[in-house]
This record gives structure tokens, C-alpha cells and sequence, in this order.
């Protein structure tokens, strides 16, 4: 698969600028070439590599003024904050989520990044991902007909651009200026 093939199965809300980020394994990666990421950034699109293990990477596609008011959110800085970020910036608070990947697989608060709600963040830690209501894109531990109703505008929006996108649509039309 290219890069845009993974983009568009993975981060399609995204690029659609109904979610603030999404996280692509690039494992399944033949091809960087013909990446339009100067046009991606002119739409408000951002990409960073959190940590590459084996020589495979592990890429946030994100959107920096969405992860701003994301990390403003009360709750979301209190979870933050009681992990040591210092939420004055979505950059610091960037830069150490790439840090505790470094030293975990997957640090829990990665959930506030992707725009889950900060009650399922904060039950996901605080139950150690057990028990949760409902799993689906997260593991919820709060309103479970919220997180339906996300999942399944999600799950929309990821059929509408692969189908579009196999019908020729390009990724740069596809993604939304925000």
C-alpha cells in the first residue's frame, strides 16, 4: 500500500476535519513516493512521527489547532497534567506524547490526542482497559450512545472516502481546509 492508501483507510475523519488526529502503523508500507504532504500542511494537516521500532513507524496525522482546544478541555488537562505534560502548547504537548512512546507501547493518554472523550481516557486508565461498556474504536466507559454515534460517523466517513478515493478522487481534494 502507499502512504495515501494508508491515509485515507486510517485517517479519513481526519482529513475531513471531524477528528483532531489518527494514528497510521506504516508497517504495511510499500511507498513514500508521490506523498502530497506540502498540500496536505496547506490544509491544516500535520504529521509526526511518534516512534519507529524495527523500521516501522507509527505516524500522527493530526491537526494542530483542533489538538490545541482539545488539550484546553478541563478534563483533558487534568489527565494531562497529572502525567507531567505542560498543556501551555499543543507542541509541548506533542512532543512529550512522542517521548512516553518512547518509553511505553502505547501510553493511554494517546486517546485525548484522537479526540476520545476524556471520561473514557480517564476510565481507560484508571480501569487498566478492563471492563469497559462498550468496545469499538476506544474502549468507552461513559456514554455509550455518544461513542455510537461517533463510531458510526467515523465508519461513514471512511466509506465515503475509499470509495471516492478508488474512484479517482485525490487525497488533496479529499482533504478539508480547516
Amino acid at each position: 500500500m502507499t502512504l495515501q492508501d494508508l491515509l485515507v483507510e486510517h485517517s479519513s475523519p481526519t482529513l475531513a476535519g471531524i477528528k483532531c488526529a489518527s494514528l497510521v502503523n506504516l508497517s504495511r508500507l510499500d511507498s513514500h513516493s508521490g506523498f502530497p504532504g506540502k498540500e496536505l500542511r496547506k490544509k491544516g494537516l500535520s504529521f509526526m512521527s511518534i516512534r519507529t521500532v524495527n523500521g516501522t513507524s507509527l505516524l500522527l496525522v493530526y491537526r494542530k489547532e483542533k489538538i490545541g482546544k482539545v488539550i484546553r478541555d478541563s478534563e483533558s488537562e487534568k489527565i494531562l497534567l497529572a502525567l507531567g505534560y505542560d498543556t501551555s502548547s499543543a507542541g509541548k504537548c506533542l512532543e512529550k506524547l512522542r517521548s512516553r512512546f518512547l518509553s511505553e507501547p502505547c501510553p493511554h493518554e494517546v486517546g485525548i490526542f484522537l479526540g476520545y472523550p476524556p471520561e473514557d481516557v480517564r476510565g481507560f486508565i484508571e480501569n487498566e482497559g478492563n471492563d469497559p461498556l462498550l468496545s469499538g474504536m476506544w474502549k468507552v466507559y461513559s456514554s455509550v450512545e455518544r461513542a455510537m454515534r461517533i463510531f458510526s460517523q467515523y465508519e461513514r466517513c471512511r466509506k465515503i472516502y475509499s470509495s471516492l478515493y478508488r474512484n479517482g478522487t485525490s487525497i488533496e481534494r479529499l482533504c478539508v481546509t480547516a
